[in-house]
């Protein structure tokens, strides 16, 4: 299983975390930095499991607001149907 750690302490804005994403999951250079953008890509996804750890993930929060919690929805919500899984520390 790959694994991906975004810190919260790194991560300045949205595009930051799009970005580690998608270097994780190797997205397409056409992926795109938004929620939708995330599930459609996740669901296309057919590489090795990725185990993802959010750590900071409070920081995050306070730096990214909404946007934070529209990122971690998608994440969530593809780690309930076995896309990945997701630790936020």
């Amino acid at each position: 299983m790959k694994k991906c750690v975004l810190d919260g302490d790194r991560l300045a804005d949205p595009e930051a975390v799009y970005r580690a994403l998608a270097a994780a999951f190797q997205f397409p250079e056409y992926f795109g930095s938004n929620p939708d953008a995330l599930w459609d890509a996740l669901g296309d996804y057919g590489g090795e499991p990725v185990a993802i750890t959010w750590r900071n993930a409070a920081r995050s929060a306070e730096l990214l607001g909404p946007r934070f919690a529209q990122i971690v929805a998608v994440l969530q919500q593809a780690a309930a149907e076995g896309m990945l899984t997701l630790e936020l520390a």
